[in-house]
């Protein structure tokens, strides 16, 4: 075996102990072959080395374990000491997302950012000055970069009834989910800040809307649906005069758009439909769901309802690189079964969308195999 530092790990490098975090959960099992999203990972869980097999190393002496249910018998009692998810949700006072690396200090940060865009947002009218909101994309890009589980702290806001206060949280929300996939797709960093400027103002005609329509939560009723569609060209009249990038412009006006041509205003198909845009409508596509009702969403049947509702409106690449992101992301969080078990996610099948479970009374469930047995909803 040899001890290597994350930062300079290869694909095909293969590992040679369980990756255990500090609550004793199996991370990667020995045996897993790292693949970029795996390295992706152990950055995101903040592991600075692991130890690798050499050519060397024998099976007698690093025994390979590739299976769930080989992990669970030899490792059962690493869980034996956790405390219980709703102990868990009772002492914390914010989400519990991969709890562990949610800081205070993150928090703060994003309260503050929330604070400065609503600024900005009510002056936009009469400045004609880019550089404040420039220079905002820039800290959520930083924000982006340098948080672990970035997209867990847009999911700890409750729907508040005050004009434009759910306009600010969306804004970048969406702002720094269309930051995680545009890093996650491989743009480099300027161009990752232009899509988050766009994702930042994609909705800032809605200042000029009524209440009811800034503060929409999920769909909007049908006598509404015009008014509500007018905030696309209300936001570009706000903007038009400020001297933006061209591609910011684009993201603002065809975030509504979708491949198939059922998006509005212009019913665009693909092949005129700006990338940026794309990314900042899936990205506004899974904020909406997140937060369409009050209380505690149903992550799993949304992770569902993405994969369903962007098909043949969203391009394939984003769906895909997004979906393996959230399949990472909700390792650790804890649920309810429809049997009324709270149970934490501790492991995820890498080739089909299916988990498996332990419940608090110390049972392990594999949900691809009880069809009984199905998710609720997810204490996020």
């Amino acid at each position: 075996m040899i001890k290597v530092k994350v930062d300079e790990l290869k694909t095909g490098d293969i590992i040679a102990e369980h990756i255990i975090n500090s609550e004793k959960q199996v991370l990667l099992s020995a045996g897993t072959v790292l693949s970029r999203k795996t390295i992706t990972l152990l950055k995101l869980w903040e592991i600075k080395a692991i130890k690798l097999r050499e050519e060397t190393d024998s099976d007698d002496a690093i025994r390979l374990s590739l299976q769930f249910d080989e992990i669970v018998y030899n490792n059962s009692h690493l869980f034996d000491n956790l405390k219980p998810p709703q102990e868990i949700i009772e002492s914390k006072k914010f989400p519990v997302v991969l709890s562990s690396i949610i800081s205070e200090n993150s928090l703060r940060q994003y309260d503050d950012m929330s604070c400065k865009i609503s600024e900005l947002f009510i002056n936009i009218q009469n400045s004609k000055n880019i550089m404040p909101l420039t220079e905002m994309s820039n800290v959520i890009h930083e924000y982006v970069v340098t948080t672990p589980c970035v997209i867990g702290y847009t999911l700890k806001r409750e729907f508040k009834n005050i004009r434009h206060e759910n306009l600010i949280d969306h804004s970048m929300s969406v702002a720094i989910v269309s930051g995680k996939i545009a890093k996650l797709l491989g743009y480099p960093p300027g161009t990752v800040q232009t899509i988050i400027f766009g994702a930042l103002i994609h909705d800032i005609g809605k200042i000029k809307l009524p209440a009811k329509i800034t503060n929409r939560s999920g769909h909007v009723a049908p006598e509404d649906e015009e008014l509500y569609q007018s905030h696309v060209q209300v936001g570009y009249d706000l903007i038009k005069s400020l001297g933006l990038p061209r591609d910011v412009n684009l993201t603002l006006t065809q975030h509504h758009e979708y491949n198939d041509g059922s998006g509005f205003p212009l019913h665009l198909k693909a092949e005129k439909i700006h990338p940026y845009a794309q990314i900042v409508a899936f990205a506004d596509m899974f904020d909406t769901l997140v937060h369409e009702q009050n209380g505690l969403p149903n992550f799993f049947d949304i992770r569902s309802k993405l994969i369903t509702n962007g098909a043949n409106k969203i391009r394939e690449q984003i769906i895909d690189v997004f979906d393996h992101y959230l399949k990472d992301f909700i390792f650790n969080v804890n649920v309810e079964l429809n049997d009324g078990r709270t149970a934490e996610v501790i492991y995820t099948h890498p080739s089909y969308m299916s988990l498996v479970v332990r419940t608090t009374d110390g049972d392990f469930v594999d949900l691809s195999k009880n069809k009984d047995l199905w998710i609720t909803k997810s204490f996020l």
